[in-house]
């Protein structure tokens, strides 16, 4: 199959199903592709392009076996436990804390309508199912719809049966996961009744129509797509945006994966800010008043789906603000400072407008006063955890590494997995030449937060320093493919080809990372340690790109 045989078949892949092919997959899409020809015995690529472009239920077929070798669908119950900390604590009891007043206020069956997009094997909508068994005790009042749905019909057929391994268990409680799954001999099967609570469907986000009333996509109140955007080509992840934000409900919250959406414009939302993550409501939230609010009920769900079990707990306080004991410090704040998120960031994304947090001293909102009334904005006192981590960055930052270490290593006592205390270490062991060590701790930050680009970074650097060049320019293309817009990435890339001698690919690197410092605001910090602004970079940039072009 010859190079425009595949950008082809790239174009025609990104069309139907939004993903996007890199450069160093070509090679592997290549020998997927012969596979499915193989299968359906089709010999020519010509041929087996024309049926994929074709609309027919061969077409169809045929689209859902290739979608199976080109997506990924590793997932796993209550993945990023600070998201889920998130739902649990302040998002869900929002949402039941306004269904029951419209309850109070108009008499109407509550109603409450999750999407968990791109659900793969169903561990999401199952999560989601569970958490909210546990916040509503009455559940036989309500009509609830969790639905779960994926491209790949086969995932969606393992999630309907709802059997998994113990793989699919590694961040559950023990005593959560025998509430609700039965114990086969080798794997544990979901409990019946919470089964019923989750429907399935295969949706394709990028060509299917939505909201639609037929398909009950519609009028949602949380729609969930993470890790999913990932691997989206740049257009299709803005075309899905604006169709997600007519399925929401005025008010209703989207979350999506880390910096899966950063430097797209977000018209159609209002971020909010949390330690734990940023979560994005549709604009137009309706008032209290009965008139405004009867026309926003979310319609009855077409399932029958309904809670199936008495909860133990109490209810919920829904009054509260109070965000979990656990709170994790934004990831672009690991560092103490600012600096490395404005290098992932361009005016286009509402990051830009809303880096305010209450970890983060001073004034950093938007002009526009995108955040006259920010969530985050609580002047509760901070946890333990967090006070050992702000006080090991204080450490870092004045170079008392012995310290900087005690303090980081007591955080972990506390919380044994987070992203925070272990980047903390792996950048202090780095400034103390402790290369292996430093190592260890990003693997362990990256295995906390699979999307944080700075572990990927600073094993980069290491790798540099040790004179490894091939082993940096691999860990600093993983963090342009986990963030395309990360700037020092690019700029450290060029540095290193133009050491090299190749000219060329330096050229072109520069040349990307001009393209990003053209969009951020001109005082923008760049770099950890944020000594330059990023019109500072950019006219440092283009004076090495005159040199280098005579």
């Amino acid at each position: 199959m010859n190079d425009a045989q595949i950008q082809l078949f790239i174009q025609l892949i990104a069309t139907h199903m939004g993903l996007q092919i890199r450069p160093q997959d070509r090679s592997g899409l290549s020998q997927k592709l012969l596979t499915r020809m193989k299968a359906v015995k089709i010999a020519f690529p010509e041929k087996y392009y024309q049926m994929l472009a074709t609309p027919s239920r061969e077409s169809q077929r045929e689209w859902c076996e290739l979608a199976l070798l080109l997506t990924t669908n590793e997932s796993y119950f209550m993945r990023d436990k600070g998201q889920f900390s998130l739902l649990e604590k302040v998002i869900f009891p929002e949402l039941i804390a306004q269904k029951r007043k419209l309850h109070e206020t108009l008499g109407i069956k509550p109603t409450l309508r999750i999407w968990s997009a791109g659900c793969s094997t169903g561990e999401e909508p199952y999560s989601l199912a569970i958490i909210l068994k546990q916040l509503i005790p009455d559940w036989e009042k309500w009509k609830i719809l969790v639905l779960g749905t994926d491209i790949n019909q086969e995932v969606i057929e393992k999630a309907q049966r709802g059997i998994y391994s113990m793989w699919s268990f590694r961040l559950v409680d023990p005593e959560l996961q025998r509430r609700y799954f039965e114990k086969g001999k080798i794997e544990w099967k979901i409990d019946r009744n919470l089964r019923q609570l989750v429907t399935f469907s295969c949706v394709n986000l990028v060509t299917d129509n939505y909201p639609n009333n037929d398909t009950d996509i519609n009028n949602m109140d949380l729609i969930v797509c993470r890790n999913v955007f990932v691997y989206f080509e740049y257009q299709y992840i803005s075309q899905v945006l604006k169709k997600f934000a007519k399925t929401l409900r005025p008010g209703g919250y989207l979350m999506t994966g880390h910096a899966e959406v950063h430097n797209h414009v977000m018209h159609d939302f209002q971020p909010k800010v949390f330690p734990e993550s940023v979560v994005y409501q549709a604009k137009n939230v309706p008032g209290e008043e009965p008139a405004k609010i009867e026309s926003l009920i979310a319609s009855a769900s077409k399932t029958s789906s309904a809670f199936g079990e008495s909860g133990k707990r109490g209810s919920v306080d829904y009054d509260s603000r109070q965000l979990l004991p656990r709170r994790t410090v934004l990831a672009s704040f690991a560092n103490g400072n600012l600096a490395d998120m404005g290098s992932r960031l361009t005016p286009d994304t509402g990051l830009v407008k809303m880096v305010e947090t209450r970890y983060v001293e001073g004034d950093w909102a938007g002009k526009d006063g995108s955040f006259s009334h920010p969530i985050v904005a609580d002047k509760k006192p901070p946890t333990t955890y967090l006070m050992l981590i702000l006080e090991a960055q204080k450490c870092l930052k004045n170079k008392d590494y012995i310290e900087a270490i005690d303090k980081a290593q007591q955080a972990l006592s506390l919380e044994s997995q987070t992203f925070e205390a272990d980047y903390l270490l792996a950048q202090i062991y780095a400034n103390l030449g402790k290369y292996s060590q430093a190592i260890e701790h990003c693997k362990r930050a990256s295995k906390a937060d699979a999307m944080s680009v700075f572990p990927y970074y600073l094993k980069a650097q290491i790798a540099e320093e040790q004179g490894d060049l091939e082993r940096a320019k691999f860990f600093l293309r993983k963090a342009i493919y986990v963030d395309p817009y990360f700037v020092s990435a690019y700029l450290e890339l060029a540095n290193i080809y133009n050491k090299e001698g190749k000219l060329n690919i330096a050229i072109k690197m520069y040349n990307s990372s001009c393209d990003i410092l053209k969009k951020l605001p001109p005082n923008t910090p760049i770099g950890q340690e944020g000594k330059m602004t990023a019109s500072e970079v950019l006219m440092d940039v283009k004076k090495k790109l005159v040199k280098l072009s005579s």
